[in-house]
Protein backbone atom coordinates (compact mmCIF):
# COMPACT_ATOMS: atom_id res chain seq x y z
CA UNK A 1 0.00 0.00 0.00
CA UNK A 2 1.37 3.53 -0.62
CA UNK A 3 -0.64 5.89 1.05
CA UNK A 4 -1.13 4.36 4.60
CA UNK A 5 -4.27 5.61 6.09
CA UNK A 6 -4.54 5.93 9.48
CA UNK A 7 -4.87 3.95 12.14
CA UNK A 8 -6.93 5.11 15.44
CA UNK A 9 -5.90 4.74 18.99
CA UNK A 10 -8.68 5.45 21.47
CA UNK A 11 -6.64 5.79 24.69
CA UNK A 12 -9.49 5.96 27.76
CA UNK A 13 -6.79 6.27 30.32
CA UNK A 14 -7.31 8.75 32.87
CA UNK A 15 -3.40 8.59 33.70
CA UNK A 16 -0.43 7.68 31.52
CA UNK A 17 0.47 3.86 31.80
CA UNK A 18 3.46 1.98 30.61
CA UNK A 19 3.86 1.00 27.07
CA UNK A 20 3.02 -3.14 26.36
CA UNK A 21 3.50 -5.76 23.34
CA UNK A 22 0.76 -3.68 21.77
CA UNK A 23 2.09 -0.63 21.44
CA UNK A 24 5.50 -2.19 20.64
CA UNK A 25 3.86 -3.79 18.06
CA UNK A 26 2.09 -1.12 16.32
CA UNK A 27 4.97 1.36 16.44
CA UNK A 28 6.47 -1.27 14.20
CA UNK A 29 3.58 -1.96 12.15
CA UNK A 30 4.29 0.52 9.72
CA UNK A 31 1.07 1.97 10.09
CA UNK A 32 -0.23 5.80 10.90
CA UNK A 33 -1.02 6.22 13.78
CA UNK A 34 -3.33 9.08 15.50
CA UNK A 35 -4.02 8.69 19.76
CA UNK A 36 -6.76 10.10 20.85
CA UNK A 37 -7.44 10.64 24.72
CA UNK A 38 -11.56 10.16 25.02
CA UNK A 39 -11.34 11.17 28.75
CA UNK A 40 -10.11 14.41 27.58
CA UNK A 41 -12.66 14.84 25.01
CA UNK A 42 -10.48 13.97 22.17
CA UNK A 43 -12.51 11.43 18.95
CA UNK A 44 -11.57 11.73 15.33
CA UNK A 45 -14.11 13.95 13.31
CA UNK A 46 -15.77 12.63 10.12
CA UNK A 47 -13.10 13.01 8.00
CA UNK A 48 -10.88 10.47 9.90
CA UNK A 49 -13.46 8.29 10.67
CA UNK A 50 -13.79 7.66 7.00
CA UNK A 51 -9.83 7.55 6.56
CA UNK A 52 -9.29 4.94 9.23
CA UNK A 53 -8.32 1.54 8.32
CA UNK A 54 -8.20 0.40 11.77
CA UNK A 55 -8.75 0.93 15.44
CA UNK A 56 -7.94 -0.08 19.03
CA UNK A 57 -9.64 0.83 22.03
CA UNK A 58 -7.78 0.90 25.08
CA UNK A 59 -8.38 -0.37 28.70
CA UNK A 60 -9.52 2.14 31.19
CA UNK A 61 -10.18 2.30 35.18
CA UNK A 62 -14.16 3.32 34.29
CA UNK A 63 -17.05 1.06 33.52
CA UNK A 64 -18.68 1.27 30.29
CA UNK A 65 -21.98 2.04 32.41
CA UNK A 66 -21.02 4.61 34.39
CA UNK A 67 -22.77 6.93 32.35
CA UNK A 68 -20.11 9.93 31.34
CA UNK A 69 -20.28 12.15 29.24
CA UNK A 70 -17.28 11.49 27.19
CA UNK A 71 -17.94 7.79 27.18
CA UNK A 72 -21.85 8.16 25.65
CA UNK A 73 -19.58 10.50 23.45
CA UNK A 74 -16.99 7.17 22.88
CA UNK A 75 -19.84 5.10 22.21
CA UNK A 76 -21.18 7.11 19.19
CA UNK A 77 -17.77 7.26 17.77
CA UNK A 78 -17.76 3.52 18.04
CA UNK A 79 -21.03 3.37 16.16
CA UNK A 80 -19.79 5.48 13.09
CA UNK A 81 -16.74 3.56 13.24
CA UNK A 82 -18.68 0.09 12.61
CA UNK A 83 -21.07 1.81 9.66
CA UNK A 84 -18.02 2.25 8.19
CA UNK A 85 -16.53 -1.82 9.00
CA UNK A 86 -13.77 -0.52 9.94
CA UNK A 87 -11.84 -3.02 11.78
CA UNK A 88 -11.43 -3.01 15.52
CA UNK A 89 -9.94 -4.58 18.81
CA UNK A 90 -11.03 -3.53 22.55
CA UNK A 91 -9.48 -4.91 25.20
CA UNK A 92 -10.68 -5.07 28.69
CA UNK A 93 -12.94 -1.74 28.95
CA UNK A 94 -12.34 -1.54 24.77
CA UNK A 95 -14.52 -4.83 24.99
CA UNK A 96 -16.98 -3.79 27.15
CA UNK A 97 -17.73 -0.29 25.58
CA UNK A 98 -17.82 -2.01 22.08
CA UNK A 99 -20.22 -4.59 23.30
CA UNK A 100 -22.34 -1.58 24.69
CA UNK A 101 -22.23 0.82 21.83
CA UNK A 102 -22.73 -1.85 18.91
CA UNK A 103 -24.62 -4.15 20.83
CA UNK A 104 -26.57 -2.93 23.85
CA UNK A 105 -26.35 -1.25 26.68
CA UNK A 106 -27.55 -3.89 28.75
CA UNK A 107 -24.76 -6.00 27.71
CA UNK A 108 -22.04 -5.27 30.34
CA UNK A 109 -22.37 -6.21 33.65
CA UNK A 110 -20.63 -5.27 36.99
CA UNK A 111 -19.51 -8.91 38.44
CA UNK A 112 -19.99 -10.34 42.01
CA UNK A 113 -16.26 -10.78 42.05
CA UNK A 114 -13.23 -9.88 40.41
CA UNK A 115 -11.11 -12.41 38.05
CA UNK A 116 -7.56 -11.86 39.18
CA UNK A 117 -4.35 -12.95 38.27
CA UNK A 118 -3.11 -15.92 35.86
CA UNK A 119 -5.80 -18.19 34.96
CA UNK A 120 -7.27 -20.64 31.87
CA UNK A 121 -9.13 -19.98 29.30
CA UNK A 122 -10.40 -22.20 26.50
CA UNK A 123 -11.25 -21.05 23.39
CA UNK A 124 -14.61 -22.55 21.69
CA UNK A 125 -15.54 -23.81 18.55
CA UNK A 126 -16.06 -20.45 16.91
CA UNK A 127 -12.17 -19.38 18.30
CA UNK A 128 -11.01 -22.46 16.78
CA UNK A 129 -12.18 -20.91 13.77
CA UNK A 130 -11.73 -17.07 13.98
CA UNK A 131 -9.60 -15.38 11.93
CA UNK A 132 -7.24 -13.62 15.25
CA UNK A 133 -7.07 -16.83 16.98
CA UNK A 134 -7.19 -19.99 14.82
CA UNK A 135 -3.93 -22.00 15.39
CA UNK A 136 -3.48 -21.10 18.74
CA UNK A 137 -3.77 -23.24 21.40
CA UNK A 138 -7.21 -24.61 22.72
CA UNK A 139 -6.16 -23.92 26.62
CA UNK A 140 -4.52 -20.71 27.09
CA UNK A 141 -3.27 -19.41 29.94
CA UNK A 142 -3.04 -16.08 30.40
CA UNK A 143 -3.38 -12.62 33.13
CA UNK A 144 -6.58 -11.41 34.48
CA UNK A 145 -7.72 -8.13 36.34
CA UNK A 146 -11.53 -7.54 35.59
CA UNK A 147 -14.58 -7.21 37.76
CA UNK A 148 -16.76 -5.96 34.70
CA UNK A 149 -18.17 -8.79 32.41
CA UNK A 150 -19.98 -8.74 28.68
CA UNK A 151 -23.12 -11.07 28.52
CA UNK A 152 -22.45 -14.19 26.54
CA UNK A 153 -25.76 -14.63 24.88
CA UNK A 154 -26.66 -12.19 22.57
CA UNK A 155 -26.97 -13.28 19.48
CA UNK A 156 -24.54 -10.47 17.97
CA UNK A 157 -21.61 -11.60 19.90
CA UNK A 158 -20.00 -14.45 19.02
CA UNK A 159 -17.85 -16.08 22.23
CA UNK A 160 -14.57 -17.27 21.06
CA UNK A 161 -13.46 -17.79 24.25
CA UNK A 162 -14.35 -18.99 27.66
CA UNK A 163 -13.63 -20.25 31.35
CA UNK A 164 -15.44 -22.00 34.17
CA UNK A 165 -15.57 -18.16 35.76
CA UNK A 166 -16.42 -15.67 33.18
CA UNK A 167 -18.87 -16.90 29.94
CA UNK A 168 -17.06 -14.22 27.78
CA UNK A 169 -12.95 -13.82 27.90
CA UNK A 170 -12.86 -13.20 23.67
CA UNK A 171 -15.66 -12.15 21.56
CA UNK A 172 -16.50 -10.94 17.80
CA UNK A 173 -19.09 -9.20 16.47
CA UNK A 174 -21.81 -11.09 14.22
CA UNK A 175 -22.20 -7.53 12.12
CA UNK A 176 -18.99 -6.77 11.25
CA UNK A 177 -14.95 -6.73 11.86
CA UNK A 178 -15.21 -5.92 15.81
CA UNK A 179 -13.06 -8.20 18.22
CA UNK A 180 -12.91 -7.85 22.47
CA UNK A 181 -10.49 -9.07 24.85
CA UNK A 182 -11.26 -9.32 27.94
CA UNK A 183 -7.83 -10.54 29.43
CA UNK A 184 -4.74 -8.62 29.55
CA UNK A 185 -1.99 -10.73 26.34
CA UNK A 186 -0.86 -7.43 26.13
CA UNK A 187 1.41 -7.36 29.02
CA UNK A 188 4.58 -9.67 29.50
CA UNK A 189 6.15 -10.37 32.51
CA UNK A 190 7.97 -6.12 33.08
CA UNK A 191 4.80 -4.62 32.00
CA UNK A 192 2.29 -6.47 34.45
CA UNK A 193 5.25 -4.84 37.34
CA UNK A 194 5.00 -1.62 35.64
CA UNK A 195 1.39 -1.67 35.55
CA UNK A 196 0.86 -2.96 39.53
CA UNK A 197 3.41 -0.47 40.73
CA UNK A 198 2.12 2.11 39.21
CA UNK A 199 -1.34 1.59 39.75
CA UNK A 200 -1.50 0.07 43.56
CA UNK A 201 -3.51 2.26 45.33
CA UNK A 202 -6.73 0.98 42.61
CA UNK A 203 -6.05 -2.24 43.84
CA UNK A 204 -5.39 -1.67 47.76
CA UNK A 205 -8.31 0.39 47.58
CA UNK A 206 -10.93 -2.94 45.99
CA UNK A 207 -9.07 -5.05 48.73
CA UNK A 208 -6.57 -6.76 46.58
CA UNK A 209 -2.95 -7.37 47.60
CA UNK A 210 -0.44 -7.32 44.42
CA UNK A 211 2.26 -9.11 45.86
CA UNK A 212 1.31 -12.85 45.46
CA UNK A 213 1.01 -11.57 41.60
CA UNK A 214 4.66 -10.13 41.54
CA UNK A 215 6.28 -12.79 43.15
CA UNK A 216 5.06 -14.94 40.66
CA UNK A 217 5.44 -13.07 37.70
CA UNK A 218 4.57 -15.66 34.31
CA UNK A 219 5.75 -15.08 30.62
CA UNK A 220 1.83 -14.27 29.70
CA UNK A 221 2.23 -14.93 25.80
CA UNK A 222 0.41 -18.10 24.71
CA UNK A 223 -2.51 -15.33 23.97
CA UNK A 224 -0.25 -12.18 22.59
CA UNK A 225 -0.50 -13.19 18.38
CA UNK A 226 -3.73 -11.92 18.73
CA UNK A 227 -2.07 -8.00 18.42
CA UNK A 228 0.13 -9.03 14.98
CA UNK A 229 -2.71 -10.99 13.47
CA UNK A 230 -5.58 -8.10 14.46
CA UNK A 231 -2.94 -5.50 12.97
CA UNK A 232 -1.66 -7.54 9.57
CA UNK A 233 -5.58 -7.71 8.90
CA UNK A 234 -5.80 -4.19 9.12
CA UNK A 235 -2.67 -3.53 6.92
CA UNK A 236 -4.04 -5.92 4.26
CA UNK A 237 -7.10 -4.51 3.31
Amino acid sequence: MTNMADFIYLNNWDREQPPTRFEQALGTSGLSVTMYRTVQGELPNTAAIQKARGVFVSASVAGAYDGDAWIDALGETLRQLASQEVPMLGLCFGAQVLAWALVGKDQVFKRADRETGYGEIQLTDAGKKDLLTQGLAHQMRTFMWHGDEVRADHPDIIVLANNDVCANHLWRWRRGPVWGIQPHPEMDQTHICEFLHKNREWFVAEGKDVEPILNSLEPNDQLAPIFDRFLALVKNR
